[in-house]
């Protein structure tokens, strides 16, 4: 018989005496800095993602040296903290090189030409993908999406993007930075979740003027969307400016969002008394025979498209959600009160949290990230929770490859996410909401965080919502690059400061959600039309659809297409339609072989299943799912065993790794 040895009882004078675990000298740099950010996030519930971010930010990774300091800190083991840093993709153990290239490997940047780009990659830098261990001159890494899906193959370096790259202009681009002077060019967090980088871009300042003239002051528009940057904008728009100023001729130059016909970036719209005239796609080399032409005033030009309102991609749709992106200055609170902003939160105050509820739950709006649950029975199930702090989380994870829906709201339209969050705060009694974005979208981040302290300074957040005596505030929550966490409860986990492990159920989060608390849980799309529900009522929105999909679907074209872009019908259109009526057919000009609906996790679908309705009980009867609406295309020349492997090897790469099967 095995005899158990007693088990040894410590009086507390024993452990205060016992020696402790020596903590290596830590180099006054990384202490600094660690302290640094501790002092900056260190309150904020979930602190860890948050403070290992501007670590990175300061120091271009997270050393090894500072794992002890900060579990310590923020009474973790080192083996959690370590164990944070290693899950998610976005931070680095090590230095990174003097320039950072990432290229994206996702489906519709492969069938925009990635393979042979990134081949061209490791043969002009003369390194492989993933192979950097720290400092040099150059690295080359893999990214999976960085959201300009109609517009690829995309790559950033230092974390600048760039889009439509050929193999001429990536070396171009390497050629610049090799001229530039020596610093570091990295593609590592920023503390301000992105706003430098869109400071670099010169969409802080989102109005300008050249000055006054004789004749008065026409408005242009050149957009701040963070594709047509990388499509170049910034330079155009500063062209224009400069044009204009050595003309004297004054013009206020206005940074709206994107249209979403991306083929046509940069498109520059001119202000005229018979409406907006658009140009595009417009470089800074044209921008003089514009003047010449008189486009300020609608002149003819080659590069001249008309009234963008009659322009076909857009006159044949059906935008509710998506009505004000691309016409306002997303930064501007005033312009989005003046395009009936704030008319949905402003009836919701007047409304009994039931009663907002059962508007939502008429409307038949579902969820639009993919799992198409009932919006008002998920937001039911919240209210009916007793507890005295609940939440209200969106999901911007957007990581499948094809979509940019998420995206253009945030960075076009921020004002109406807020809102759409806020009544859904009112409706189940939450007071307090995060926006998780991915690490990739810095621009994104940077103007919801504009537009969260310009609502909250004019009253529309905080203690006292216009006066109502009813409080809701929410704040910008930056990811890690964790494709898992787009999955709601390992985004929660994420939130908290944790890996991105996904939860069993039950308890489902709208019980025990956010920090145990009960949590509405929705995507940003399924959010930004919650206004239009409140503000046009219930049967406006569900009078759009077919059968149990009611409303619209915001719709991403993308991969080999001719006319990327986003496409918000009803449901009901037909895959073939949206490829070939609207989409143009491919972009190589060759058959279409098959479409990809619903990320890597999604489906394929032949030609001979193009007839199909895009609505999700369609779908789901021939084995499709609609998912978050984004449509990637290939050509007759793809491998379609190539692609079944790279999404096996996607997602054992993406795992949280918590399930045997996955292991």
């Amino acid at each position: 018989m095995v005899k158990h040895m007693p088990k040894k009882t410590y009086m507390m004078e024993e452990l205060r005496s016992a020696p402790s675990k020596p903590v290596p000298t830590v180099p006054a740099e990384i202490a600094a800095a660690v302290a640094a950010a501790l002092a900056e996030h260190r309150q904020q519930p979930g602190a860890l993602l948050p403070i290992l971010h501007t670590l990175q930010a300061s120091l271009g990774h997270v050393p090894d040296a500072a794992v002890a300091l900060l579990a310590d800190a923020l009474n973790l083991s080192r083996a959690e903290v370590h164990g944070v840093i290693t899950f998610y993709h976005h931070f680095r153990r090590t230095p990174s090189a003097r320039v950072t290239v990432q290229v994206c490997r996702a489906e519709a940047c492969q069938a925009r030409g990635g393979d042979a780009l990134a081949a061209h990659a490791e043969r002009s830098l003369g390194c492989a993908f993933d192979r950097h261990d720290g400092g040099g001159d150059v690295a080359l890494e893999s990214i999976y999406c960085l959201g300009h899906c109609a517009s690829g193959p995309s790559i950033a370096i230092g974390g600048q993007m760039h889009a439509n790259v050929t193999p001429a202009r990536f070396d171009a681009l390497i050629e610049s930075c090799n001229s530039a002077p020596a610093q570091r060019i990295d593609a590592g967090a920023s503390s301000d979740g992105g706003a430098a980088a869109v400071a670099s871009h010169g969409v802080v300042d989102s109005k300008q003027s050249t000055g006054m003239a004789a004749g008065g002051v026409t408005t242009v528009y050149v957009p701040c969307d963070s594709t047509a940057l990388a499509l170049g904008a910034d330079a155009v728009a500063a062209a224009i400016a400069a044009e204009a100023q050595g003309r004297g001729v004054a013009i206020e130059l206005v940074r709206n969002g994107s249209r979403g016909l991306f083929w046509l970036e940069p498109l520059v719209e001119v202000a005229t008394p018979a409406g907006r005239i658009a140009y595009g796609p417009v470089v800074p080399e044209q921008v003089a025979s514009l003047f010449e032409a008189g486009f300020l005033h609608g002149g003819a030009h080659p590069l001249s498209l008309g009234p963008t309102e009659a322009i076909p991609y857009l006159q044949r749709q059906q935008r509710l959600t998506f009505a004000r992106i691309g016409i306002v200055d997303p930064r501007s609170l005033n312009d989005y009160l003046r395009h009936d902003g704030y008319a949905g939160l402003r009836r919701a105050l007047a409304m009994t949290p039931a009663a907002i509820v059962d508007e939502v739950t008429a409307s038949g709006l579902r969820g639009r990230g993919g799992a198409a649950f009932p919006t008002g029975i998920k937001w039911k199930t919240v209210l009916g929770a007793q507890s005295a702090q609940k939440y209200v989380v969106c999901n911007a994870d957007e990581g499948d490859s094809g979509t940019f829906s998420d995206r253009m709201v945030m960075e076009s339209d921020p004002f109406m996410l807020i809102e759409g969050m806020t009544i859904a705060g009112l409706a189940v009694g939450a007071t307090y909401g995060y926006i998780y974005v991915r690490s990739e979208y810095p621009h994104a981040i940077a103007t919801l965080n504009a537009a969260i302290e310009a609502a909250r300074h004019a009253g529309y957040l905080g203690e006292n919502l216009l006066g109502s005596g009813r409080r809701f505030d929410l704040e910008v929550r930056q990811a890690a690059g964790a494709y898992v966490c787009g999955e709601e409860t390992a985004l929660l986990e994420s939130i908290e400061g944790k890996r991105g492990l996904v939860r069993a159920k039950p308890p489902l989060p709208a019980i025990a959600g956010l920090f145990g608390k009960p949590t509405v849980i929705n995507n940003v799309i399924s959010l930004a039309t919650v206004p239009i529900v409140l503000a046009r009522g219930a049967a406006f929105y569900a009078d759009y659809g077919m059968g149990r999909s009611r409303g619209t679907l915001p719709i991403q074209l993308a991969g080999n297409i001719r006319y990327g872009g986003l496409v918000e019908l009803a449901f009901g259109v037909t895959v073939r339609e949206l490829l070939y009526d609207i989409g143009g057919g491919t972009a190589s000009g060759r058959p279409i072989r098959a479409v990809q609906i619903g990320g890597p996790l999604g489906t394929y679908l032949p030609e001979a299943q193009f007839d199909v309705p895009l609505d999700y009980e369609a779908l789901a009867a021939i084995g499709g799912v609609v998912g978050h609406g984004g449509l990637v295309v290939f050509d007759d020349t793809v491998d379609m065993a190539r692609q079944a492997r790279y999404a096996m090897q996607f997602c054992a790469a993406e795992s949280c790794g918590k399930c045997t099967p996955c292991r």
